[in-house]
Parts: C-alpha cells; sequence; structure tokens
C-alpha cells in the first residue's frame, strides 16, 4: 500500500496507435493515495529489457535524483525481470498498473470473498517476481554469471521454501473462494425456486452505478468519486409490482483489467453473465471518443465472462453535466448497443421512471388468472407458493374452495399448473381491459 501522502511519478509507456490513457491512470493512483509530482508519456514500441528505452531509462533516472519521488508508478505491465533492472537503475520503488489496481482494491475490500480474491490475485501477480528477484539476489552472492550448484545450496531452498508457501497459500484461497461460490450458487437457486428475476448493473468503474442501484432500491450502497468503490456484489430488491426482482450491484470493468484480476472476481462477474437483464451504466458526460472506448471495454468484458445474449437496457448517466442536443448524439451512440436507451441522472433521479418502465417492458408479461384451490393441506401450499412467486390481487373463500386472482408470468404459470388441475387455473379473457397482460 502506498504510504500516506506518498509521491510518485507516473510513466506510461503506450505504442503510436494506443489511446493516451495517462489521465485515467492518474485517476488510479490518487485513488489509491498517491500524490503524483510527474509524468512520463512515452509513445514507442515497447524494449525487451526495461519496458521502455535505455535513454528514457536515464532521463527519468536524473530527473528521479532530482525530485526524489517514493514511487515510480508505470503503466501498462512490466515483466518481473523489467521490474527488477527498473528499480535497481533507478534505485527507486517500482509498482505497474496492476499493483496499482490492487492496492485500490485493498481499500476497497469489505466482504470476505472480496479479500480472499485480492489476496489471490496478488499472489498469483507476485510469483513470478518473487522468483526471479531471490534468484538475481542469489547470483549477486557468487561470482561469475550463474552460480553453480554446489554455491546454491541454503538460498536455493529460500527460494522454494517461498514459492511453496505462496503457492499453498493460493491453493487455501481457492478452496474457501469455491465453498463461498457454493454457497452463494445454492441463494440462487432459492431465488430462481421462488421466482425471482435478475437484473445487474454493469458498467466502466465510476460510471454511477452505485448511484443508479441506490435510487432504484434504497439500498444505501457506499457511493464516492473514486474508482472501484464496489467490489462484492451487493444485491437489493426492485419494488415493481408482480415482479420478484434481485437489482446486484458489482465492480466495475476497466480498460485492460488484468486477467488475474478477471479470473479472481470470476464468480463477481458471473453474476452479471447469468442475470436476466442487463442495466449498462453509461458515463455520458466523457468526450464521445472516451465514451465510446468505455462502451467497448464493457462489451468486450461481457464477451469474456460469457454475458452475450443477455438483453441490455442502456442507461446514459449523468445527463444533468449536458445540454439537450449532447443528449440526443450520445444516445443515438448507444442504439448499435441496445434498443432501449434512457437518458437518466442517477444522482438527481431524473428519468428514473423511464427506466423503470423499460425494465418492466424487458420482462415477460404477466397474465391475470383466475385460481380455485381445494381446502385442505394441498391447497394452503399452493396458496403459499402463489404469494411467492406471483401478485395476489383477491382472495375469496366458499365452504369447500379458495377463489384466487393472480398475476403469474409463464413461469410462475408453468410451477402452479403443474400441482393443480387443468379446470382449477383459468386465464382470464383479453377481451377486458383488466384481463390483458401487463
Amino acid at each position: 500500500m502506498a504510504m500516506v501522502d506518498a509521491t510518485a511519478v507516473l510513466v506510461q509507456q503506450r505504442r503510436y496507435n494506443e489511446p493516451d490513457l495517462l489521465d485515467e491512470f492518474a485517476a488510479l493512483a490518487n485513488t489509491a493515495h498517491y500524490r503524483i509530482i510527474g509524468t512520463y508519456d512515452i509513445i514507442a514500441a515497447p524494449a525487451a529489457k526495461y519496458g521502455i528505452r535505455s535513454g528514457k531509462v536515464e532521463e527519468i533516472k536524473t530527473w528521479i535524483g532530482v525530485n526524489k519521488p517514493d514511487f515510480v508508478l508505470f503503466s501498462p505491465y512490466l515483466k518481473s525481470s523489467q521490474l527488477f533492472r527498473l528499480m535497481e537503475t533507478w534505485d527507486t520503488e517500482v509498482r505497474d498498473r496492476t499493483q496499482v489496481i490492487l492496492e485500490i482494491f485493498d481499500l476497497h475490500a469489505r466482504t470476505q470473498q472480496a479479500k480472499l480474491q485480492i489476496e489471490q490475485a496478488r499472489l498469483n501477480y507476485e510469483l513470478p517476481f518473487e522468483r526471479h528477484q531471490l534468484r538475481m539476489r542469489l547470483q549477486k552472492e557468487h561470482t561469475g554469471d550463474r552460480p553453480i550448484a554446489e554455491q546454491i545450496g541454503a538460498g536455493e531452498d529460500l527460494l522454494n521454501l517461498r514459492v511453496h508457501e505462496i503457492r499453498r497459500r493460493i491453493a487455501l484461497i481457492s478452496d474457501k473462494l469455491e465453498k463461498i461460490s457454493e454457497s452463494q450458487a445454492l441463494l440462487k437457486k432459492k431465488r430462481e425456486s421462488m421466482g425471482y428475476i435478475e437484473i445487474a448493473l454493469a458498467g466502466y468503474t465510476n460510471a454511477g452505478k452505485s448511484t443508479l442501484h441506490n435510487a432504484l432500491t434504497g439500498s444505501g450502497v457506499e457511493i464516492a468519486d473514486e474508482l472501484f468503490t464496489t467490489l462484492s456484489t451487493k444485491a437489493a430488491e426492485l419494488n415493481l409490482p408482480g415482479r420478484h426482482i434481485v437489482l446486484s450491484d458489482s465492480v466495475g470493468f476497466i480498460s485492460n483489467l488484468p486477467h488475474a484480476l478477471l479470473e479472481a472476481f470470476n464468480t463477481t462477474l458471473m453474476e452479471i453473465g447469468s442475470a436476466d437483464i442487463i442495466i449498462l451504466v453509461v458515463d455520458a458526460s466523457e468526450q464521445v471518443e472516451e465514451m465510446n472506448r468505455k462502451i467497448r471495454t464493457c462489451l468486450d468484458t461481457f464477451s469474456e465472462i460469457g454475458a452475450n445474449g443477455v438483453p441490455i437496457i442502456a442507461a446514459l448517466n449523468k445527463i444533468d453535466l449536458l445540454d439537450d442536443s449532447s443528449i440526443a448524439s450520445r444516445s443515438e451512440l448507444l442504439k448499435d448497443v441496445s434498443n432501449s436507451v434512457i437518458p437518466i441522472s442517477a444522482k438527481n433521479k431524473t428519468n428514473i421512471d423511464e427506466l423503470i418502465k423499460a425494465i418492466e417492458k424487458a420482462l415477460p408479461s404477466l397474465w391475470r388468472y383466475a385460481i380455485t384451490l381445494p381446502y385442505g393441506d394441498e391447497g394452503m401450499s399452493v396458496l403459499s407458493l402463489l404469494h411467492e412467486v406471483a401478485v395476489i390481487e383477491s382472495e375469496s373463500y366458499s365452504e369447500d374452495s379458495i377463489q384466487v386472482i393472480a398475476l403469474l408470468d409463464f413461469e410462475a404459470e408453468q410451477k402452479i399448473s403443474k400441482l393443480l388441475p387443468v379446470t382449477s387455473l383459468q386465464k382470464l379473457q383479453a377481451s377486458s381491459k383488466a384481463a390483458t397482460a401487463v
């Protein structure tokens, strides 16, 4: 973790055709509590030895000697050998983009699952560096380019001990995460059996997902103007007539999210992939080019986690910062992502009703049924199930039966019909207004 008020210089290496993400990297660094005192944007092909050209390494070394930052933060990524060489050359601790993201995750982890996922990702990322660093130190203790077998001795034992320790810890974390996943799968199965529909909020980090979650459910999830505030899936019930809906808010996406982190947050991201509907939250206040880049990142992530084919509602957020013309043009750009594009301000709760209407439209239709239940345990059991999976409009009791008028979707109707005779479940005619699909 960064020290309090730790100073840092940012070094970004990118090819000529790659976008400038230095502002995003600076936002990551600020969220991780670094104070930036210098930046370098190096536009060139990556170099094998250091990741950047030797001339730039020397230039930055001179700057470090004058300004004495506590850390050098490098984007995008460095191999363990490159990281080690740069730290030796600059005599300063170097951390790359993955390590900065892991630090942010550490800051925001609240649940046991999130903490374990982060530790697992960090250990997987550190393992190659540990091996390289210890081997290099072993070589320095001996003459010649490489130590001979007889010279390795205790040093090699130390290396193997540390590596085995990391691997044991990774295996232990994997077992714990598997148990948590099993528990979550059971909860999901229970929700499905009760007729719950799952809607997932997804989007680039800091797009306003948690604010929208609060606006829709009043859940009180943590909101901050920082990246990766939400790491664990936060679920709350969305109150819509005739529906049992769970609305989940989970970790935001970011460009080039390290594969180790995608794997670590697999369980959390799978909530999005297995949802019935995805609400893609887009920050409309960004420049069009930047907005499009972030949308592409989200769609690419959907592909990686197997969320293709899930219906998408696009929520164009932060319209309170735009004029009508900008809102219209940005909405048009999202038509390729979703036929349903709703401009909103989650902060001001603008057009939240329109978003709810779009959600209702995307959900399976509800139909009104007249249901006749017999008295006794069997009838009361079905009535109890109806209260879970349907909206009860009325209940009336006669000498030998219970008459129920209820709104059911297709799945609920199939579930109830298996428990009753065919004549006990009657769809009301659509000729009257009350009998049409809701």
